[in-house]
């Protein structure tokens, strides 16, 4: 493959980019709801945003309720551990035609939640109620609404997960430690559900996790430096906007600025629905092409060869450090998985040629909200 122009980037990666144009970013209008009282400009500033997306169909306003205590309670025990550290969580309530009003509502009712057991001064609380859908929207907007608090870092927390004990401790020492900078995540525990599609995808995943741990979306700490400008209407996962951020494409390590914490760990249910995968798989294949068509060529490659590919040889280095079998069964898996990597490409290369570009990608059903009750702890 040639360079092919000054951005770093091939004609092949140029071609494959023109297929895909989401326009420009949308930003919807968005309503602060802050505990009776409070003011914007009484915000802690410094310390972290704490960011837990979520939107009024999601699940009913007693599990709401139930989500945010789980992170306070989380949080208390980060407090304790970094009194010095202010902690603010941003709820991102999202809504659909007709639901503004209980998206307030349910903000009001989790700011009660927030404050209640918290400890005096321990977290601060800042609702957003804003139309969806479109996670990275929520993401954005909180980004947007705490610039002015120059915050070290901002910690997603996806709304069906469960931490396990002192998770957000754990990250937050772990972070200071790295002086503030780059991504530090929680182990997820992916626990399959009953139906076929979860069950499978639970044994495959368990044969394709890259050599070097990425933190994932569902329990991640991020420098804020990473994500100030938001996150482009280009990338399709936030997660993997932060990891080709800080990807390091001349270093030994590439991913020496993103870390997994084995000891800060998190449980969530796999998508149960076999329609439900096929989309979320097809969107995820979408980010990984996007993501390598726009940056430049050298980051491209390493993501390819040490990370997305890594055990697919000759394209990339075998893995046997499972055993032969074991690399085998990732090499097959790898080769599917790369052949449906190349018909998406393929296809984004002939709608560009032909000015059709895609402008959208589906996510998934969503499914049933499921929620793990209790935390157990889970095996490495």
């Amino acid at each position: 493959m040639r360079a092919g122009s000054h951005d770093g980037r091939t004609r092949l990666q140029r071609a494959v980019a023109r297929g895909f144009d989401p326009g420009p970013e949308v930003r919807p209008p968005v309503t602060l709801v802050l505990p009776p009282g409070e003011r914007p400009d009484r915000l802690p500033r410094g310390g972290l945003g704490v960011l837990l997306p979520t939107y009024v169909g999601r699940c009913g306003a007693r599990d709401h309720a139930a989500m945010v205590a789980h992170v306070r309670d989380a949080l208390a025990e980060a407090h304790a551990a970094h009194p010095d550290v202010p902690l603010t969580v941003w709820v991102g309530m999202q809504y659909g035609p007709g639901e503004y009003e209980e998206a307030v509502r349910r903000l009001r009712a989790t700011a009660a939640v927030a404050r209640r057991g918290a400890g005096p001064g321990a977290v601060a609380f800042a609702g957003l109620a804003l139309p969806g859908p479109g996670k990275l929207r929520t993401v954005n907007a909180a980004v947007r609404a705490g610039r002015d608090r120059d915050y070290a870092g901002w910690l997603w927390i996806d709304d069906d997960v469960e931490l396990g004990p002192r998770c957000l401790a754990r990250l937050l020492t772990r972070f200071r430690e790295r002086g503030c900078t780059g991504a530090v995540g929680a182990r997820l525990v992916a626990l399959p559900r009953s139906t076929p599609a979860s069950q499978v995808m639970d044994r495959v995943s368990g044969c394709t996790v890259p050599p070097g741990a990425c933190p994932v979306a569902g329990c991640m700490l991020v420098e804020t430096k990473v994500i100030a400008g938001g996150i482009p209407p280009r990338r399709l996962a936030d997660d993997g906007f932060v990891l080709f951020e800080l990807l390091d494409p001349a270093a030994r390590d590439p991913l020496h600025d993103l870390e997994v914490l084995p000891g800060a760990y998190c449980r969530t249910y796999r998508v149960g629905g076999a329609r439900d995968t096929r989309r979320r798989l097809r969107r995820s294949l979408y980010s990984h092409v996007t993501c390598m068509a726009d940056y430049p060529r050298a980051t491209a490659r390493r993501y390819f060869r040490d990370v997305l590919f890594h055990g697919l040889w000759p394209l990339a280095p075998w893995d046997g450090s499972r055993g032969p079998l074991r690399g085998a069964l990732r090499w097959a898996v790898k080769a599917v998985h790369f052949g449906w990597f190349c018909a998406v490409a393929a296809g984004l290369v002939a709608r560009g040629l032909t000015h059709r570009p895609l402008r959208s990608v589906a996510w998934g059903d969503e499914g049933r909200f499921r929620r793990p009750d209790t935390v157990r702890p889970a095996r490495a």
